[in-house]
């Protein structure tokens, strides 16, 4: 069984509307049918959880929806693991990403997978981790 790490950006369009987010409702399948295995920092459910509220903030949904994808997502058998964290601040460095983005490449190249998201491919630490990013795309 393939196992990637799941960037929050996949993960809330298998909630909320995307222009990938068919795209993103396949991972998700292949997950549910247990043909790929998805792993993430405890991060992701709080990037999750920020998420939502930006939406319910904009008027995009109301809190009961917002909540209501929360409690879904926590159900999802998603596998919970961290990275080394003092490899953390070097790797957003070396990758020209965000301390929150390094969260998730760390764990990725710890673990020797794939970065499943959906950042745009031009994005530096996408163009850096070539080929150890799984883009999912509209």
């Amino acid at each position: 069984m393939k196992t990637l790490v799941l960037d929050t950006s996949v993960a809330i369009a298998w909630y909320l509307p995307e222009a990938f987010s068919e795209a993103a409702k396949e991972w998700r399948r292949l997950l549910l049918d247990r043909k790929v295995a998805l792993l993430v920092p405890s991060l992701h459910y709080w990037e999750l959880g920020n998420v939502l509220r930006t939406y319910v903030v904009r008027g995009e949904i109301d809190a009961e929806v917002a909540s209501s994808v929360f409690d879904l997502h926590l159900e999802a058998p998603l596998e919970v693991a961290e990275p080394e964290r003092p490899a953390v601040l070097e790797n957003a460095f070396r990758y020209q990403a965000t301390v929150y983005d390094s969260v998730f490449i760390t764990l990725s190249l710890a673990r020797d997978v794939q970065l499943l998201t959906a950042e745009r491919t031009t994005t530096p630490w996408v163009v850096k981790l070539g080929d150890r990013v799984e883009a999912v795309r509209g």
